[in-house]
């Protein structure tokens, strides 16, 4: 079935893995197609139980029937090849989706698309383009791999549509965008590529789909440009830049954007930290490819206030405000830890092939900080001592770090209460799953 027809030619659809950030945005946007709905995922959440109101129909763990009445059935990449929903399609022959591919039949429903790239900051960007769009009044459909303040995850509409576009697996190449932003490229998802060469390849084949966004200031990303590119950047020189830089007590930047060596006017933005001067460029870059004034992308680029899990305050333990972060990759941690005062760090690792590729700069960085490691979250994959929250710990003993590991939460609530006094402010960094854990418990402590 041709992606153009697939969505006309299917009524009802089948998630495994609903409850992912990126699954439940698909879901909902099928919900907004007309289609029924339904899902499966390990245990309900945040996502499920919204799923669930828009009228979804979800199951709590995994069987055969649950796939039962779909006309086709969607699956992330972390799905095994044996999970009996998967195996029920095939075995009735269901068309099977990988959840870019449906991502893909989605792009090709609107007229125009814009998908934001980069190892670091592509919900943050994509969350700022959402609300450069809807500042527009553009009619958007936007997929945003977090919860936003405003918008959630995901908004509805008929013109323009706005993805975060992943690296892993190659899945961004499934694209077809009008404009590919390209933030920035790291040495992540070496799992999946055979160096860094590698990787820079297959960004520069996705940036080349379409007007390609490029930081001027990374040096990775400046070798994927192709040859219709739009660069932004503070420090080189770029088609969209940042002039007069000045930073409240709060950490927020202001600046005057400049286009094409013309100043424009001053930015302030309501999200702090100098990343997000450059989130804020590369938005506003790709706001105007798409069609939008100055004006509107500079409005839609201050009404930008956060996205849940991004330097966000979610309590306090001993007095101790808290600050939950998903950095999961070494520059990530660092970036969130820059203007910390005084921290104390709890990192959850995310998957073992990333620790154990990246162990020396996860060393590196945690080494400087007293620091708490929490299990691995797994995701898609088998344990490995090489790359386990354990080993992380074990070599920043070896390093005389200040370090403690806690099995689990209770044990890291614990340790919480017992240090928290010694410290400016606590750090919760990961992607894994102690941030639900956390706010879960936090709920006994006043909020900051």
């Amino acid at each position: 079935m041709k992606e153009s027809r697939f969505l006309a030619e299917t009524k009802k659809l089948h998630f495994v893995g609903i409850g992912g950030i990126g699954m439940s945005a698909l879901a909902q946007y099928a919900l907004a197609r007309g289609k029924k709905v339904s899902g499966s995922d390990l245990a309900a959440g945040e996502q499920t139980n919204k799923l669930a109101r828009l009228g979804a129909r979800i199951f709590i763990g995994h069987a055969r029937n649950n796939a039962r009445g779909a006309d086709a059935v969607i699956v992330t990449s972390a799905v095994d090849r044996d999970n009996p929903e998967l195996q029920f399609a095939r075995d009735n022959g269901k068309p099977v989706l990988k959840r870019a591919e449906f991502l893909r039949c989605a792009e090709s429903e609107h007229r125009f698309s814009v998908a934001v790239g980069g190892c670091h900051g592509k919900t943050t960007a994509t969350a700022m383009l959402a609300h450069m769009l809807m500042c527009a009044k553009k009619s958007a459909t936007c997929m945003i791999g977090g919860e936003d303040s405003i918008y959630g995850n995901f908004t509805f509409g008929s013109d323009i549509f706005l993805t975060e576009a992943c690296e892993y697996k190659r899945n961004f190449l499934c694209l077809s965008p009008d404009v590919a932003v390209v933030l920035n490229i790291d040495n992540d998802h070496l799992d999946c590529y055979k160096d860094i060469n590698d990787l820079i390849a297959a960004y520069r084949a996705f940036a080349e789909k379409g007007v390609g966004v490029i930081n001027a200031d990374d040096e990775n990303a400046l070798r994927a440009a192709g040859r219709n590119t739009v660069s932004f950047g503070i420090k080189n020189p770029a088609m969209y830049g940042a002039e007069k830089l000045t930073k409240d007590a709060l950490g927020r930047y202001s600046f005057v954007l400049t286009e094409y060596g013309m100043k424009r006017r001053r930015v302030r933005l309501s999200a702090a930290g100098l990343h997000n001067v450059y989130n804020a460029l590369a938005a506003i870059a790709a706001a105007r490819a798409a069609g939008l004034t100055a004006e509107e992308a500079a409005r839609g680029a201050e009404d930008f206030t956060g996205v849940k899990r991004r330097q966000e305050v979610i309590g306090a333990v001993g007095g101790k405000k808290i600050v939950a972060d998903y950095a999961h990759h070494p520059k990530e941690i660092a970036g969130a830890l820059a203007e910390a005062k005084n921290p104390l760090v709890v990192f959850q690792p995310h998957t073992y092939s990333r620790t154990r590729l990246l162990m020396e700069d996860f060393l590196a960085v945690l080494e400087k900080y007293p620091t708490v490691i929490y299990p691995t979250y797994a995701a898609r994959e088998k344990y490995d001592y090489e790359g386990s929250a354990y080993a992380l710990y074990a070599g920043l003993k070896e390093r005389g770090a200040e370090t403690a590991y806690a099995e689990n939460a209770g044990r890291l609530f614990e340790k919480l209460e017992e240090k928290a006094g010694l410290y400016g402010e606590i750090y919760i960094l990961g992607a894994g799953d102690l941030y639900d854990e956390l706010t879960k418990r936090l709920k006994k402590y006043d909020k900051v």
